[in-house]
């Protein structure tokens, strides 16, 4: 690897790492919100990222931003309403189980688009994915027999359904890889999910104290978060980019836990463990794999 292959590849590593540490409070702030009503909630914290995000587009694009927008093509547009499904169910799963339920059944999401690109576009998925997938089915499992006796099974089910949504826009961004519209996708989907759930919402209604709350999250943590892990994601392998994903994954329950004092059940560090080690453990060996083919003469 060259010196400035080797200097941009790292600092890939470190945006993306810095992408996941700065969203892992993302789901304690969700729990910290009081008084405002879910519809409140997501009307707020989506717009806030709409506005961030075209904030960021315009300052990068000037007097091409409406030009971005309109060159999205199928892909963005594909793009554009499953992240405003998935921003969705994400929140309606923080509401409904515990964080660290969402958040180690959200880690799954590299194993489902390995699934859905085999069915999709016929992409291979080698044994050891196989094995990766039934491992951690059978964490989620664990988790699954604890959550029906505390009346989490909906946000649980709301957090698989979010993970298969975006292993599915994972996907269709492989499919059109040459078009580069995640950014200005989940810009307009933050737009579109404050416009769906506006008529169910009072925003006027919303305390300060909650509307800070959600400026932090949807100015500040949520798009800074993705323009930061995305742009290192280009410079580094896929099998990396999933172990770093894992950083919210581990740290997000331990701030819940700190913040509000949500505590981690038993059978969800058992199966978050089994689920954690299936992708931890798949993405070790793929980049082994990589690492040897690379050296092959």
């Amino acid at each position: 690897m060259s010196g400035l292959k080797s200097d941009t590849y790292a600092r890939g590593l470190a945006m993306s790492a810095a992408g996941m540490i700065i969203l892992s409070p993302d789901a304690l702030l969700l729990r910290m919100v009081d008084h405002a009503s879910i519809w409140d909630t997501l009307f707020y914290r989506s717009i806030f990222v709409f506005l961030a995000l075209f904030t960021y587009l315009t300052v990068r694009n000037g007097k091409r931003i409406l030009g971005i927008f309109k060159s999205m093509g199928v892909a963005g547009l594909i793009a554009t309403i499953l992240m405003t499904c998935s921003n969705v169910t994400f929140v309606l799963a923080i509401v409904n189980t515990s964080v660290a339920n969402t958040l180690v059944i959200l880690a799954t999401m590299p194993l489902f688009g390995a699934v859905l690109g085999w069915l999709i576009i016929g992409e291979r998925v080698g044994r050891r994915t196989r094995y990766s997938i039934v491992l951690a089915f059978a964490g989620i499992m664990v988790i699954f027999s604890d959550s029906f006796g505390q009346g989490y099974w909906l946000g649980d089910a709301l957090a698989m359904v979010t993970a298969f949504l975006m292993g599915l826009n994972l996907v269709i961004l492989r499919k059109f890889k040459g078009q580069d519209v995640v950014t200005p996708a989940y810009c307009l989907s933050g737009l579109f999910v404050a416009l769906i759930v506006f008529p169910q919402a009072n925003p006027t209604l919303v305390p300060p104290g909650d509307l800070g709350v959600l400026m932090v999250m949807g100015l500040v943590v949520v798009p800074l978060s993705m323009v930061l892990f995305l742009g290192g994601a280009r410079h580094a392998p896929a099998a990396e980019i999933a172990l770093l994903s894992l950083i919210e994954t581990v740290l997000g329950p331990f701030w819940a836990w700190l913040g509000v004092g949500e505590p981690v059940a038993t059978l969800t560090l058992m199966g978050g463990t089994i689920v954690i080690l299936a992708i931890a453990g798949n993405a070790v060996l793929g980049l082994r794999r990589d690492k040897i083919q690379a050296n092959s003469p």
